[in-house]
């Protein structure tokens, strides 16, 4: 059903990856001021760790309107945000990343009851109303917390596709238990930290998720955003 709806991109071009800044800056800085704007002038939102990840961009397939980011961090020699944060130790080199920044703009956000900051997505007392920017869909609720599943899929064909075995990130257990509940066999590895809240820590068999029945239907996964540039060339010369 996320392929209905959403389609997901790899942002492998600089235009690409400045749109994943731009929603980071405005749902980290404009909408929940978790950043401080004035950090980055530029209206776009990025750290060091931007150097060495692999960066996505979630769109509506209706509006054309671009409503969610998610990177994922190359462990290299130095530590990633997870064992800097939680103070543990990750032994695996090649073959390892952390998955981060997944957020979702205010618009699409709106009516999620089971996950909150600082993913960007968090608990909203008003109800979603259409607008120029997001027309609804039936089922909003739903479908919005199918996009975190889109991006989950996205994440485990990359590292399928890239021999990438684990993946780790930090959630709140709130969030881990509505995936885990989806089917997500996700293994907790240390005590929870405060990262803007309480996290904690997971790893997931990557390569074994994208695998698992849980996706049974969906067919895509991710684009590369080169090739969407290189379709909208053709059909503007045709």
């Amino acid at each position: 059903m996320f392929d209905n709806h959403f389609e997901v991109f790899l942002a492998d071009t600089e235009e690409s990856k400045k749109k994943h800044y731009a929603i980071r800056y405005q749902v980290y800085c404009e909408e929940m001021q978790f950043e401080n704007k004035d950090d980055f002038p530029q209206q776009m939102e990025y750290d060091d760790d931007d150097d060495k990840s692999i960066h996505f961009i979630v769109r509506n397939k209706k509006t054309k309107q671009w409503v969610g980011a998610m990177r994922l961090i190359h462990k290299t020699d130095s530590q990633l945000p997870i064992e800097q944060s939680c103070g543990i130790s990750i032994a695996e080199q090649l073959g390892t990343v952390e998955m981060s920044r997944l957020c979702l703009i205010k618009d699409v956000r709106r009516g999620f009851k089971d996950i909150d900051p600082p993913n960007g997505i968090c608990n909203e007392s008003n109800e979603p109303k259409e607008t120029d920017k997001i027309k609804l869909i039936s089922s909003q609720h739903k479908l919005n917390r199918l996009i975190i599943w889109g991006i989950f899929y996205a994440a485990a064909k990359y590292c399928y596709n890239n021999k990438m075995q684990y993946c780790y990130f930090m959630t709140t257990a709130i969030l881990a238990r509505a995936l885990r509940k989806g089917g997500l066999g996700l293994v907790n590895i240390g005590e929870p930290c405060q990262h803007k809240g309480e996290r904690f820590p997971f790893k997931l068999d990557a390569i074994a998720t994208y695998q698992s029945d849980i996706w049974q239907g969906s067919n895509t996964g991710y684009q590369l955003f080169s090739e969407l540039q290189v379709d909208q060339y053709y059909k503007m010369a045709s």
